[in-house]
């Protein structure tokens, strides 16, 4: 995840991942994460992804691995505040973002939903 995407421009309507983004990645590789995703969709597209959130119990526990990242167990997970989602989503029409609860800890979650912006249509000027 930490190197371009291998597909071209504009070559999916969507895309969908769970907890992807919460990868022991730095937040500028998950930027560049992001910018890769929209540069693969289609205008238009959707991308949704869950992300573990600052809500969640394990949060703030365990080993802090840096940024908003902490290690339990062998993972690193890397957890989003709103703030967060909203700077991953330069770029992108954020559709909603819904917090939700997932298995028996339990993991409290965001599921973000972004669209990529439609092209803007491009006006020629006609000479007089």
């Amino acid at each position: 995840m930490r190197r371009p995407l291998p597909a071209t421009d504009a070559s999916f309507d969507a895309c969908y991942s769970h907890m992807l983004f919460c990868m022991a990645l730095t937040s500028a590789e998950l930027a560049a994460l992001s910018a890769e995703v929209l540069r693969v969709l289609r205008p238009g597209g959707l991308c949704i992804n869950t992300v573990r959130n600052t809500s969640d119990p394990d949060y703030g526990r365990g080993i802090r691995r840096g940024e908003a990242l902490y290690e339990n167990q062998g993972f690193i997970v890397h957890f989003f505040d709103r703030a967060k989602v909203e700077l991953l989503a330069s770029g992108w029409e954020i559709v909603g973002v819904e917090e939700f609860e997932e298995s028996k800890l339990p993991r409290r979650l965001y599921r973000v939903t972004m669209r990529k912006p439609a092209k803007e249509s491009t006006v020629t000027a006609t000479p007089e």
